[in-house]
């Protein structure tokens, strides 16, 4: 007994050893980050005073010089936990983000399960789109319709595998579709995976399923919402983004309760970096959705209903002083095609010209120990 009782407390002195030594061989760091956008823009037609503009979410404010966003981040990272807390501010969260917690853009924490695995819970930036909901992460500052449309925030857990240089896996369990604060007692699931197909060719596809009606609503309304794009480089000088989404709701048609509704949308952006300061872009875009589950219900010429059918044109100029700031000259165009009248002005027409100037910059600075 006595040796076993010897062989036990060197056993727990060797393990307290290792423990103590993987501590002290990890890793850890803190990441302070800021980011700020700001703008100058001008929409056709005439609009209330500091009103912002329908179906976008950068620089909507008419004839005015307004901030988009200013956000701080901090970033923690160590070998079994990591965390993120991001604050925001500005005209992109007033148009788009949480009324509960409209000044919080993230706040989550991670632990390592083993090996290359994840999970991460607490409020997060949607895992779905094309694009990003903010302009220093995209070709242009100003967003596609169908990101306007698509969530924007979410609240949930995430499991992801991230031990390949090729592939990247999430699965996700969140409060349902743009939702902080759930609105009914069901959840909603969803992947997010990307595959580098090649060095100049990557694939991302990201879904979301679950239940949008409220508790006690019937018939229930079951939600699939699918995001497909590619990111290519085609030459050095050149990049390419296309992209679509396609979403179902069950009970939803206009004309027949009991019917599935369907929409769809779909982009392609085209940028000519010419030299390592300047760059042109250019953007087509398409959303479709007639029955208006997502994009909400409006009223035609004839005064009939219907949901957002329009396309869109998108023209954008950028000057890069440094890697980390940017000045973009952009113009839009965006025409509804079943005869909405959802711009805002004197004669409520079915189209609307943008132009905005926008400038931005970000830093972010590292402890490790």
């Amino acid at each position: 007994m006595k040796k076993v009782g010897v062989f036990f407390f060197l056993y727990l002195l060797n393990s307290q050893f290792l423990v103590a030594q993987e501590a002290a061989d990890s890793t850890q760091s803190l990441t302070l980050s800021a980011h700020s956008d700001v703008y100058f823009a001008n929409f056709s037609g005439e609009s209330e005073a500091n009103s912002l503009q329908p179906v976008t979410t950068v620089s909507p404010r008419d004839e005015r010089f307004g901030l988009n966003i200013a956000q701080l981040g901090v970033h923690y990272n160590a070998d079994r936990v990591r965390g993120n807390v991001i604050i925001h501010y500005g005209d992109i969260a007033e148009a788009t983000w949480s009324e509960e917690f409209r000044a919080v853009q993230e706040a989550n924490m991670g632990v390592r399960l083993f090996d290359k695995w994840w999970v991460d819970a607490g409020f997060f930036a949607t895992h779905i789109g094309t694009e990003s909901f903010l302009p220093k992460n995209n070709y242009t500052s100003a967003t596609a319709v169908a990101t306007y449309n698509e969530p924007f925030f979410q609240s949930g857990a995430r499991l992801s595998y991230e031990g390949s240089e090729r592939l990247d896996f999430a699965f996700w369990v969140v409060s349902g579709y743009n939702y902080f604060l759930d609105a009914n007692d069901a959840k909603s699931v969803g992947i997010a995976t990307s595959y580098a197909l090649s060095d100049n060719l990557n694939l991302t596809y990201t879904n979301l399923f679950g239940r949008e009606s409220l508790d006690g609503q019937e018939p229930e309304q079951y939600r699939t919402y699918h995001n497909l794009y590619a990111n290519w480089q085609p030459a050095d000088s050149w990049f390419v983004i296309i992209g679509g989404d396609l979403g179902t709701q069950t009970n939803s048609e206009l004309e027949n309760p009991n019917g599935t509704a369907f929409m769809y949308n779909a982009l392609t952006t085209v940028r000519w970096q010419f030299s390592p300061l300047y760059s042109i872009t250019a953007r087509g875009e398409i959303f479709q959705d007639p029955e208006g589950f997502i994009s909400g219900i409006y009223t035609t010429f004839d005064d009939s209903i219907a949901g957002l059918e329009l396309y869109g044109l998108t023209l954008s100029t950028e000057y890069r002083p440094l890697e980390n700031a940017y000045v973009r000259l952009e113009g839009r165009y965006l025409e509804t095609l079943n005869e909405i009248t959802i711009f805002d002005n004197a004669d409520m027409t079915t189209h609307r010209w943008e132009m905005m100037i926008t400038m931005g910059w970000e830093i972010e600075k590292a402890w490790a120990w």
